[in-house]
């Protein structure tokens, strides 16, 4: 009698519980979806992964952060759940700007992706060759991965991301080999943070960058949908509060980059105002400041970039920087030896101490508009390791007439977190993670 008594009372508890708990629970929401990123150690390009169509396919595709669109080889394409979009439809007009006009009509047979009738096509651009060719336009299922900011989620499919095929084999060329295409994350409406963004409500129409130093097993990460970032176990706070915000520049001319648009003819690319150069906190004055401006036919500036690995400078720019960092090399002891190409000014390594943020050198400082606090350039990212006991500035001369003054180059942003609020149109910026005893290749997910 007792023991029946117990056993209600444990099952009135039991059942309480339990209608509380399905009361209160709710499904985590979809806050930012994550791709790995992996480096390619011939070619120094940064490139992910997207696992597209039925069954699954997984695409490995260079990630260029001011491509407008992806395309993908399609020459061994093959989806039952592919679809063209067609000429004249809604989705054709907001991807090439137009009236739907521009449109490819495959006759050959069998149709198949990027072959196929009525089809509303774009521009499908090579952004390491610049090889331009018209695709056909498609959609299809992506399998993501969703997170909270802590932890994987769930695995969701986006039923039509749209992309371009790309059926000219010289269109791979020079591209890093795993690669089957382009990941396009610049500002247009059929960028990748674009279309998950509306596809899905995100809260927040940002992504964020965070390239690996390593081509090891190590991985970056691109999260679509904004933060917070975690890069645990050695930094346990939100990184997005490291973040220094200086606003994105609109560059009016799109070269040489082909629009996709035809009613934009300004640049997809991400530029900064960069207002001057620092080394060892003096200013490098010996150039034309006019340079870091962009004029009205799209020259000079500053522009952030995946497919260009060491920072590229204007002539002018990378004497006056070199010339002042020799300068504070030398008061530091370092000992310069012969270049070695493409840099201009190298060092022994042999007396340079290694700290948490790389070799011992005058560190270098970009002065960014909006904030006093600067972009800095620490020497695990202004040094590179050419051979034995030598270390190069990792700066590149770009002649007297580049088209960008400045374009910052991968190496340059590895084990930076680079945020990009398509909103407000700003731009976050960490510095170097190793300041913190954090990298890009400590992941934040479990």
């Amino acid at each position: 009698m007792a023991f029946s008594s117990l056993y209600l009372v444990f099952l009135t508890i039991v059942s309480v519980f339990i209608l509380v708990s399905s009361n209160t629970f709710k499904p985590p929401q979809t806050c930012a979806f994550i791709f790995p990123i992996r480096r390619d150690e011939k070619t120094h390009q940064f490139y992910t992964e997207l696992d597209m169509g039925t069954p699954t396919r997984f695409i490995y595709v260079v990630i260029d952060l001011g491509g407008q669109f992806t395309w993908l080889d399609c020459n061994t394409y093959n989806s039952s759940t592919y679809h063209r979009v067609s000429c004249w439809s809604t989705k054709c007009n907001a991807t090439i700007g137009g009236d739907g006009a521009s449109c490819m009509d495959c006759r050959e047979k069998p149709l198949r992706p990027g072959c196929t009738r009525n089809t509303c096509a774009t521009i499908s651009y090579n952004p390491k060759t610049t090889i331009t060719t018209l695709g056909g336009v498609g959609e299809d299922t992506m399998s993501l991965s969703s997170t909270d900011g802590r932890l994987y989620l769930l695995d969701v499919d986006m039923r039509r991301y749209s992309f371009s095929c790309g059926l000219l084999n010289d269109l791979l060329t020079g591209l890093a080999k795993p690669t089957k295409g382009v990941l396009g994350l610049g500002r247009s409406p059929s960028s990748l943070s674009t279309q998950l963004s509306s596809a899905f409500k995100l809260v927040q129409h940002k992504f964020a960058l965070c390239l690996p130093s390593s081509t090891e097993s190590y991985l970056g990460s691109i999260f679509v949908g904004g933060g917070p970032y975690y890069f645990l176990p050695y930094y346990p706070d939100d990184a997005s509060k490291l973040l220094v915000k200086t606003p994105l520049v609109i560059n009016p001319v799109s070269d040489p980059r082909p629009p996709i648009n035809a009613k934009d003819f300004s640049s997809p690319d991400y530029f900064i105002d960069v207002k001057g150069v620092k080394v060892d906190g003096k200013p490098v004055i010996t150039f034309n400041s006019s340079l870091l401006s962009i004029d009205n036919e799209g020259r000079g500036g500053t522009m952030i970039s995946t497919m260009t690995y060491y920072t590229v400078l204007h002539s002018a720019i990378y004497k006056a920087l070199v010339g002042d960092f020799v300068k504070e090399a030398a008061a530091k002891k370092m000992k310069r030896v012969g270049s070695v190409a493409p840099f201009g000014a190298c060092f022994s390594s042999k007396n340079i101490k290694n700290t948490m943020t790389g070799p011992a050198v005058p560190i270098i400082d970009l002065v960014v508009k909006g904030n006093n606090a600067p972009w800095r350039i620490y020497g695990a990212n202004s040094m590179v390791k050419v051979k034995k006991n030598v270390l190069c500035l990792g700066f590149v001369d770009g002649g007297s007439t580049p088209r960008t003054s400045i374009i910052l180059g991968g190496y340059q942003l590895e084990n930076n977190l680079l945020e990009f609020d398509l909103e407000s149109s700003m731009v976050g910026f960490s510095s170097s993670l190793l300041f913190h005893n954090a990298s890009c290749s400590l992941s934040r997910i479990f």
